[in-house]
């Protein structure tokens, strides 16, 4: 199956239309991001707390295939705005992936599951909530992806944990991870069959709240349990706006760096 990923897409106020309307940027059979807040009318969005227009749902129909509700900002409005957004959200063929909720996606007669978890900035990676996550990917079907919410905000390189539990994640037979939440975008490591995305940036975001617009998408396809013809395209983040990609001759080159600095051998078309 052909994989593609974006990464934290905000549906907030300032994106005045779909972040979809421009270039297609996400080319997939399974097509991924990372749903930043819920779609839910339970709510106001009130400081740090999002809530989205139910309706901005249909942005999303025939564009992504499955999104990651686990994040800080899933549960801005409750279990129950969450609910309101996995309704939503199966409504348009969406699926969600969130802890206690994986998502299984059917392709030419194969079934792809998405695996999603978040950890706070600080967490330890190396304790109970780290085993469980990769005892549950030892456990589900094959093949799996696994989307990961951690990092600090603003960091450019993954940590010595989170390259260790990244590697785990693979060694316990993830084809893929697919990180988020520094809105910064950090390397792209190939390590043994899977491909590590440690931060696929911002994708969109319909506020004030990021400035960040150097991000990438990713694509590759899933061979039996590992991942293969491995592609990063630079994209100028949506910032109240549709994302494009990107033709910054200065952007490929500290993505280059930042996947070469992870040992991850890269060549440019």
């Amino acid at each position: 199956m052909r994989v593609a990923a974006g990464g934290d897409l905000q549906l907030g106020a300032t994106l005045t239309a779909s972040p979809f309307a421009g270039a297609t940027l996400l080319d997939g059979e399974v097509r991924f991001v990372n749903l930043e807040g819920p779609l839910t009318a339970r709510g106001p969005a009130e400081g740090e707390r999002f809530a989205f227009e139910p309706a901005r749902a249909q942005w999303l129909r025939g564009q992504i295939d499955v999104v990651s509700l686990a994040n800080n900002h899933a549960l801005d409005q409750g279990i129950a705005g969450r609910d309101d957004s996995v309704r939503l959200l199966e409504a348009i063929g969406v699926q969600a992936a969130f802890e206690g909720h994986d998502a299984t996606i059917a392709r030419r007669g194969r079934r792809l599951t998405l695996i999603a978890r978040a950890f706070a900035p600080d967490a330890e990676l190396e304790g109970d909530d780290a085993a469980a996550l990769v005892a549950a990917v030892l456990r589900a079907p094959r093949p799996t992806l696994v989307s990961l919410h951690w990092g600090h905000t603003g960091m450019m390189l993954p940590t010595a944990q989170q390259r260790a539990l990244a590697h785990r994640l693979v060694d316990a037979g993830a084809a893929a991870v697919l990180g988020h939440g520094p809105h910064a975008m950090q390397g792209v490591e190939r390590y043994r069959r899977g491909v590590i995305a440690y931060s696929l940036g911002n994708f969109a975001f319909g506020c004030d709240c990021t400035d960040v617009a150097d991000a990438y998408t990713l694509r590759f396809v899933v061979d039996g349990d590992g991942a293969r013809d491995v592609v990063v395209t630079p994209i100028a983040a949506g910032l109240s706006r549709p994302p494009a990609r990107s033709r910054d001759p200065e952007l490929r080159a500290q993505l280059l760096d930042l996947c070469r600095d992870l040992s991850s051998p890269v060549t440019v078309e």
